[in-house]
């Protein structure tokens, strides 16, 4: 059985579902497991990687490669799918 239809059955079985308890719990471990899954991908810099970075937006300052907080609220407010929070 292929990961598809292994999820496809899940849903079906949740969907028959009536115990409100199982849901909760089913719910809390898939919060939880995403949560695990994000943390997991986070990836830490090296020293070295960080003053990389740091050596390049100091260039990029030095040679007005910059744009205000202005300008960018401005543009985030400008897309499409933006919705005020």
């Amino acid at each position: 059985m292929d990961l598809q239809e292994r999820k496809l059955e899940f849903i079906e079985e949740y969907i028959r579902l009536s115990d409100e308890k199982i849901i909760d719990k089913l719910e809390k471990v898939l919060r939880s497991e995403k949560k695990r899954s994000v943390k997991s991908e986070i990836k830490s810099l090296t020293q070295a990687e960080m003053d990389n970075m740091i050596e390049e937006s100091e260039e990029d300052i030095r040679l007005g490669n910059i744009i205000s907080h202005d300008a960018v609220k401005l543009e985030v407010l400008s897309w499409p799918n933006h919705r005020k929070k």
